[in-house]
Formats: structure tokens, sequence, C-alpha cells
């Protein structure tokens, strides 16, 4: 990886009422972009829909890098804080609209199970905040499911998400065009997604390729606007 430098983007949280869900669009200057999308389903199950955007990807970046690999926040405070909500288990699909691109196994549509091929987290992995859902292995728990896309263990960045307005070529890489589903199992009872207000979220794209941000309690309450993509050396 070659990257060194840091670019400029806009991320623009879309609020919704506290029972309602809770859109957020990052916006790169490069190309990259993605929306995720929170959804408290029950108090303890929180529904995340994330999808890739991009329509280009900054000068550099190879085919691995256009693949957007998780997401991450934080349930309490910064950190790991005595009676935070952790996640426990969940599941993962594949989005209405989209699709497997380059399976080792096959090819497969809307509300496919890759739980196998996807891992949660209420440790922060490099690079990724507290809490998080992502295609790499560094401490996360793989949901479970069938092994659809080889190997059987967390091989991220593999096989994320790729954008359907645009994609490099995946160099053999398998990946899902452009959207996924995640429903996740909470160990205690969220009244409402205000967590998202108080603290960051983040995209990620690649294997620590780079990072969205979108910025904590001022920015995201008053403004809307700001953050940073952040090109890293992958894992």
């Amino acid at each position: 990886m070659r990257l060194t430098s840091s670019f400029a983007l806009a991320a623009c949280c879309l609020m919704a009422p506290a029972a309602a869900a809770q859109t957020f669009v990052f916006v790169g200057t490069d190309g990259l972009s993605a929306e995720a999308q929170f959804t408290l389903i029950n108090p303890t199950t929180l529904q995340v829909r994330l999808k890739n955007t991009s329509t280009g990807v900054p000068s550099g970046f190879d085919s691995a890098d256009q693949l957007l690999t998780g997401i991450s926040w934080d349930f309490g405070a910064p950190g790991s804080n005595p009676g935070d909500v952790n996640i426990t288990g969940g599941s993962v699909v594949i989005g209405p609209t989209s699709q497997s691109v380059n399976f080792d196994t096959g090819s497969y549509g809307p509300g496919t199970d890759v739980g196998g091929e996807f891992g949660w987290s209420n440790t922060n992995g490099t690079g990724l905040l507290q809490n998080f859902i992502s295609t790499v292995s560094a401490n996360a728990t793989m949901f479970g499911g069938p092994n659809l896309d080889g190997p059987a263990s967390l091989d991220g960045p593999q096989p994320g998400m790729i954008s359907s307005a645009f994609s490099m070529p995946l160099g053999g890489q398998g990946a899902i065009q452009d959207e996924i589903i995640a429903t996740l199992t909470l160990d205690q009872a969220l009244a409402d997604t205000s967590f998202l207000s108080l603290n960051t979220v983040r995209v990620e794209f690649g294997s620590d390729a780079a990072f969205i941000t979108v910025p904590t309690p001022g920015g995201v309450a008053l403004l809307g606007l700001g953050g940073l993509l952040a090109a890293r050396r992958r894992r």
C-alpha cells in the first residue's frame, strides 16, 4: 500500500426521530461514499444496513481498497465502560437489490445469509471504534452461517461491498454489490438510537486502507458536516 496522504470529505448525518431509522451519508471528495441506516427493531435488536455508493476511488487505491468492509460506532461513552450495551450475535444477509460477485461457491441474490463472511465485536479493531461489524478478522467473532466465499475464516477485505455505480477489477476477490443488512442481538435493552448522536460513526474501506468518520457531538447535532478520510497502511 503506497498511500500516505489524507483526503478531505463531507459526511452528512440525516437525523430522524429517535424511534425511527437514522441514516448516515458519507461522501468523500475522491469518489468514495457510503450510506448506513440504523433501525431499532425492538429494544434488544438493532438493524444496520450498509451500502457502498462510491463513484470512484482516490488515486493509488487498488482493487481491494474499493471494498466497503465495515462500520463501527460506540454504544456508550468512547471506549469500553462498565454497563455499556454489547452485541452478542445476529445475522447478515445480502440487501434486497444486491447480489454476490465472484463468490467461490456460486452466485447469490437478495436475502442470502452471508454471516459466514462477516464478524461482530465489542472490542475496537485496528482503526475501528468499540462496536462494529466487518469482514476483517481483527477482534471479530464470526456471525456464523455458510462459507460461501473461502476461506472458512474471516478474510477481509473480501467479500466487502463494491458500488453498483463504479467498480475496479476485483482481481479474483469476492464481493457484494452493493448492500448488506445486519440484524444484531444486544445484551440489554435500548430505549432508542440516541447513542448515534453522541458518538462518532465510522466506515472502513479495504483493510485499514481508508476510514470515513462522522464527527462527534457538535458536528453531528449542529452541522451534520465534516469528518476525515485518512489513508492508512493495510493490515
